[in-house]
């Protein structure tokens, strides 16, 4: 369930997007709707309102979802230890990694001034 009201409300943004900028690029009246609403917040409401009864009523995207938790629940999730280990591995490799990079582009640098003569 909750799967759907973060879909609606992607497509909520997104279309609340697009109609502001489809206002912008045509400049267009961003009008306000019995004074509460802009058209395109309007736009918005409706069509996540829209999807999320969709979602809701769709078949296939019930099954897809239980599918999904099937699957999840199927998974192993690694323990504290493990995740410490692997951050640690991955933080590590990346320092050693723009250290390396740092080091040859030093390098690659005064190789290049001293050849072409652009040391300053």
């Amino acid at each position: 369930m909750l799967t759907f009201v973060v879909g609606a409300l992607l497509v909520g943004v997104t279309l609340n997007a697009a109609t502001s900028s489809m206002v912008a690029q045509f400049a267009l009246q961003n009008t306000r709707v019995f004074g509460l609403l802009s058209v395109t917040s309007l736009v918005a409401i409706v069509g996540a309102i829209g999807a999320f009864a969709y979602l809701i009523r769709s078949r296939q995207t019930l099954v897809f979802t239980d599918e999904i938790m099937q699957e999840l629940a199927k998974v192993t999730w690694p323990n504290r230890e493990e995740t410490l280990r692997a951050s640690t591995t991955v933080v590590v490799t990346t320092l050693l990694v723009a250290g390396l990079l740092g080091v040859y582009d030093f390098c690659w640098k005064n190789l290049a001034d001293l050849i072409l003569f652009t040391e300053s």
